[in-house]
């Protein structure tokens, strides 16, 4: 190599490749974090908890940044809770994914049937 040639990134072999490519994980970590982020606002999204009491359907009314916030919110109320999410102001019902979360917190992880 000359005295007056820059190396700008790692080739491939390089001892330094795999400092760079560490570097490339976080930095793609952060954006996804950052858009996730700016989703979740631009969605304005929240999730509260629901219940029955006396044939009226309830909720806590609060804005719960996460389904498992919600979720302990609501447990007090019985057994009839449930997680709603909230979007813009509007109600509606938990995404398969986020439905998942709230019953593995509720009845615990699966355990394997014995034979």
């Amino acid at each position: 190599m000359k005295p007056d040639t820059v190396v700008t990134s790692p080739r491939p072999g390089d001892i330094l490749a795999h400092m760079a490519d560490q570097k490339a994980d976080r930095q793609i970590k952060l954006l996804v974090e950052i858009i996730e982020t700016l989703r979740a606002k631009s969605l304005n999204l929240s999730y509260q908890a629901g219940w029955t009491d006396s044939f009226c359907h309830r909720r806590c009314m609060h804005e719960h940044l996460t389904l498992i916030e919600a979720a302990e919110c609501g447990m007090p109320h019985g057994a009839g809770w449930y997680v709603l999410a909230v979007e813009n102001g509007t109600p509606r019902q938990l995404w398969a994914s986020e439905e998942n979360v709230v019953k593995k917190f509720r009845f615990g992880a699966v355990k394997p049937q014995s034979s």
